[in-house]
């Protein structure tokens, strides 16, 4: 079996993100986001709140403190709610991540509220999967011609593509179905490091069974000698 067919057998192909009524979601021009409903994540101190379309044109936006925030106006009000821990915008979600001195009860209406009032539309994340996201193809044309036992004779460009192309398919729509995200960082050898996104960011089980499976994956699709380091 071919590297492709194995990993279309494994996984499948992530899908276009679609609404309750089963259209694909596009960015609303005039209208502001709603969000059609909240819910937990493995995170117990993590919340996703599911938009009425998409938010992000591609990739993900990581806000992991109020330096963050930036001039971002959805981003500032939410940390000026307090026990706000950070914020991870994904597809038609943002998932919002709280410090254990509060409880939910306290501020989930208001993020909510909030969300609804300052979120707009952004063209663009920031994250480095952002050229090596999946789109309409079937595959990352990068995993075409991929062979395991090249892997480490590739350059750190084309090993970072190949690993991100890997993540796209098997480990990301997984973690964003819980609110999350994985953003790779390094690839330095048999090194791969990556670091957690959204809910996954303080998810006992981040550290435990998760990253187990994401270095068991890219164990049998890469290389049996490759460690992953979570940051």
């Amino acid at each position: 079996m071919g590297f492709l067919a194995w990993i279309q057998k494994q996984f499948g192909i992530p899908m276009p993100i679609a609404n309750e009524d089963g259209q694909v979601s596009v960015a609303p021009n005039e209208e502001r986001f709603k969000i059609l409903r909240i819910q937990p994540t493995p995170n117990p101190d993590a919340f996703q709140f599911i938009l009425n379309g998409k938010v992000i044109g591609a990739g993900t936006k990581t806000f992991d403190s109020p330096d963050d925030a930036g001039d971002d106006p959805m981003a500032q009000a939410v940390f000026e709610i307090f026990g706000t821990q950070s914020i991870f915008v994904k597809e038609n979600f943002v998932t919002v991540t709280k410090s254990d001195v509060v409880g939910w009860h306290t501020i989930m209406e208001k993020i909510g509220t909030t969300l609804e009032a300052t979120l707009q539309f952004y063209a663009q994340g920031d994250e480095a999967e952002n050229a090596n996201t999946v789109g309409d193809k079937d595959v990352h044309p990068v995993l075409e011609d991929f062979n395991k036992d090249d892997f480490f004779y590739y350059d750190e460009h084309k090993k970072i593509e190949v690993v991100n192309a890997l993540l796209d398919i098997a480990i990301r729509p997984a973690l964003a179905n819980d609110g999350g995200g994985i953003n790779l960082l390094s690839v330095e050898d048999k090194t791969i490091k990556v670091h957690y996104q959204g809910a996954c960011g303080s998810c006992p089980s981040s550290t435990t069974g998760t990253l187990q499976y994401i270095e068991q994956f890219l164990k049998e699709a890469i290389h049996s000698e490759v460690e992953v380091q979570a940051s």
